[in-house]
């Protein structure tokens, strides 16, 4: 999508690029080649930013795109940029007080990787400067300000909420919730939420249980598997908005957890603070 996309040129709105893709001008070479007196000419700045464009998308630079495009519309740069994408999400302690980060959970479409406070947070930093596009889910508010706050590290401009654009193909909600809409479940995780995962940390950090952790790194990874599966269908709901209807989709790759939810640390937390239906949290 984003080689048939005008959004991130200079003087070109939403209507400016449907009159564009009205008059047969599909595709930036469409518009490279356009000679002579033409209701949709562009303006010099503009073919100047279009000219680049090819180069940029060569050199793998999604921060360029990101930085012209729209915030809405960064869900175009998936169609490029899919392969090279970094699905993340942070689990925090509650308030009231700091909110500090627990783990983190990063999904590069084919294994997923945990961070651990205490262990190898730091170890994200480098890794996240691997990926061009970050995938997250209400992390525009939540995962990056923390992030940045707490390891000085700043996720890739190339970033694409899923929160924000689910919402816009009529999918609203918090993750789980999101989730739900789409006939996905989480299996022994399965009405676990942020709350809960505040607890999981508490009984890992007070009384050293491995298998609580363990549960707690089992939900965060499961946020991040679960997201290409809402990107793909957020996307095929995309062009959908668009004529390019016949454009590849994006698959989501399915990749079982690398990490196990322990049933008994689930029922002894329910039991001690008699959690029957959980209050939603924002951290997804």
């Amino acid at each position: 999508m984003l080689t048939h996309s005008f959004r991130h040129l200079p003087g070109i709105g939403q209507a400016r690029e449907q009159k564009l893709w009205a008059n047969g001008i599909h595709c930036w070479e469409n518009a490279l080649n356009c000679k002579g007196p033409c209701p949709c000419r562009l303006t010099d700045a503009a073919r100047d930013v279009l000219a680049e464009s090819p180069d940029r998308l060569a050199d793998g630079d999604a921060s360029w795109f990101a930085q012209k495009l729209p915030r809405d519309e960064s869900w175009r740069l998936c169609s490029h940029f899919a392969h090279r994408t970094a699905y993340v999400d942070i689990e925090t302690t509650g308030g009231p007080g700091p909110v500090n980060i627990t783990t983190i959970a990063l999904f590069d479409g084919k294994r997923v990787r945990t961070y651990v406070q205490g262990r190898d947070l730091d170890r994200f930093c480098d890794d996240i400067r691997e990926f061009p596009l970050v995938v997250t889910f209400n992390g525009r508010c939540f995962d990056a300000p923390i992030l940045q706050r707490d390891l000085k590290v700043a996720l890739p401009a190339a970033h694409v909420d899923l929160r924000f654009l689910l919402k816009s193909v009529g999918v609203s909600g918090g993750l789980k919730a999101c989730e739900q809409r789409l006939g996905m479940h989480r299996e022994e995780l399965d009405g676990l939420d942020g709350y809960f995962a505040v607890l999981l940390w508490q009984e890992y950090e007070t009384r050293g249980d491995e298998q609580a952790l363990e549960t707690l790194l089992a939900y965060n990874a499961a946020d991040v598997l679960s997201m290409p599966v809402l990107l793909e269908y957020a996307y095929a709901a995309k062009l959908e908005q668009t004529p390019f209807t016949h454009l590849p989709r994006i698959r989501a790759t399915r990749t079982a957890n690398p990490h196990q939810a322990h049933p008994g640390v689930i029922k002894r937390i329910r039991k001690r603070f008699g959690i029957r239906f959980l209050p939603k949290m924002t951290s997804g």
